[in-house]
């Protein structure tokens, strides 16, 4: 299986490492964003607004930002964002069963950002509209949240009307290659690829309940799929070093950080680190 074609995701939780690693029953597939047809979108912009409509849109958003400094600047940067997207994607499989979060590599547009296919009026939608900078068209058009106050869904570029240079994929591919340790593989894509995304869109991209925007999902879906091109490149499923959640060395015991808006179960590292095991 090749990376650019698709990362195969777990779907079932298992027992932990301490019991051997525990295959899971069925596995899902993470698709290429950019692969993904009219109808697709149209069927997880439907699954958004029910999402939005129980207010889990708004509960994700509210627990990544009570959870931020404990899942930033750190190693359990992948770990928690890897279940993370696995519970947002759970949670959409009660209103459509075939529900898959895709993966967005947005190193392929990175010298025009704003240019990007997906930044277009029918799938994320473009650049926010008026005073407040509301997103008028796209899967989640004029989307209203209730953290952390009523609002609409917004979107700033960074440039004004264009969004400033991203990271190639070449400079991406070189962190894969030459990182031999999971804290720095971390911290280069963290403070490269991560933040460039995050910062370019501004709006609810640039603030710590970023996750109310779709484009979050398939974002750090890709920083996943990067995660598990590292893995494998390195032969290093298990590695999990330097500062853990509480800033103390991390240990694949680490109980990955949970809000009670977003409950994760009390999932540890350990049931994250192999992609169709234990997860």
């Amino acid at each position: 299986m090749k990376l650019g074609l698709s990362v195969v995701l777990v779907a079932l939780a298992g027992l932990g490492l301490a019991q051997g690693p525990q295959k899971c029953a069925s596995l899902r597939v993470r698709r290429n964003a950019a692969s993904l047809s009219p109808q697709d979108w149209q069927a997880i912009s439907t699954v958004l607004q029910q999402m939005d409509k129980d207010g889990w849109l708004s509960r994700f958003g509210a627990s990544h930002d009570r959870l931020f400094s404990r899942v930033h600047g750190n190693t359990c940067f992948f770990p928690f964002h890897r279940r993370y997207v696995l519970e947002f994607e759970n949670i959409a499989r009660n209103y459509d069963p075939n529900f898959v979060v895709p993966y967005w590599d947005a190193t392929q547009s990175f010298r025009q950002p704003a240019s990007d296919p997906l930044l277009t009026a029918g799938v994320l939608g473009t650049n926010g509209q008026g005073a407040d900078s509301c997103v008028a068209n796209g899967i989640q058009a004029n989307m209203q949240f209730t953290y952390p106050n009523n609002h609409c869904l917004r979107r700033s570029y960074d440039q004004g009307t264009g969004i400033g240079p991203w990271y190639a994929p070449e400079i991406i591919s070189s962190y894969i290659q030459s990182d031999t340790t999971l804290a720095k593989f971390r911290e280069d894509i963290e403070y490269s690829i991560h933040g460039a995304v995050h910062l370019g869109m501004g709006g609810e991209m640039n603030s710590g309940y970023a996750a109310q925007d779709f484009s979050f999902m398939i974002h750090h879906a890709n920083l996943d799929r990067l995660w598990w091109d590292w893995q494998n490149t390195h032969d290093s499923f298990l590695m999990y070093d330097g500062p853990g959640p509480g800033n103390t060395p991390a240990a694949l015991t680490d109980i990955i950080p949970e809000d009670a808006s977003v409950p994760l179960g009390g999932s540890t590292v350990d049931s994250v680190m192999v992609l169709g095991y234990n997860n």
